[in-house]
């Protein structure tokens, strides 16, 4: 199971940061990298934050990011958090030779607006907040790469456990041939519980899992 690490390192103060994606290349554990992606300020400039609009002159570009991800063998994943953004950032992720390593994500309801009838030059994935509604999005588009979850209330943790221990995470991924990846784990419990599952990889923040020993948890 690949891990990745959410935004770039843990969300924090930190997240999106070339620091963060510095420390996640210096990890042997970690295979790739989450972050965010999405207009400043100005609409002109694409910049890796979380939480838009964002003033370029404060945040980290896109451009700066891939100049310094290009040099790395980390695999990205690049969460697109607005509409009508994605064919730019696929453009960028291939004048940087780093699509054959790169995949583009979103929401469902950001995603509907992918390309995903056209030949796909990066590979393209959706984020399915319910796991019911993975069978319904697959057959509609055909995902290269299926992400699913919990987020930061404890109870969508605890139900997304309940739900898969009763519904295989493997079953799905080989009805469909498809790569799932999982996210956010901030506890070494889960992390633990996840590499028992039938995942391509797992998004976590590091910096909350590191009371364990990654490496011998997670390959």
């Amino acid at each position: 199971m690949h891990l990745i690490a959410h935004r770039g390192w843990a969300a924090g103060a930190e997240e999106n940061s070339l620091a963060a994606f510095a420390r996640a290349t210096r990890d042997d554990a970690v295979t790739g990298v989450e972050f965010d992606v999405c207009r400043a300020a100005d609409s002109r400039t694409i910049v890796v934050s979380h939480d838009p609009p964002f003033r370029t002159q404060n945040g980290l570009t896109l451009d700066a990011a891939l100049s310094y991800l290009s040099g790395t063998n980390l695999e990205l994943f690049v969460e697109i958090k607005e509409e009508g953004l994605v064919l730019a950032v696929i453009e960028k992720l291939i004048s940087n030779k780093v699509a054959d390593r790169s995949v583009v994500f979103a929401f469902a309801a950001i995603a509907r607006s992918f390309p995903w009838g056209a030949a796909r030059r990066v590979r393209q994935g959706v984020i399915v907040m319910c796991p019911w509604n993975v069978d319904r999005f697959v057959r509609r588009h055909a995902p290269d790469v299926v992400l699913l979850g919990w987020d930061a209330r404890d109870w969508t943790r605890i139900a997304f456990r309940t739900w898969w221990s009763l519904f295989s995470l493997e079953r799905i991924a080989r009805r469909h041939q498809v790569p799932l990846v999982v996210g956010v784990a901030q506890r070494m419990g889960d992390l633990q519980w996840l590499s028992r599952q039938y995942l391509y990889g797992a998004v976590a923040d590091i910096t909350l899992i590191r009371g364990g020993s990654v490496a011998t948890s997670v390959n």
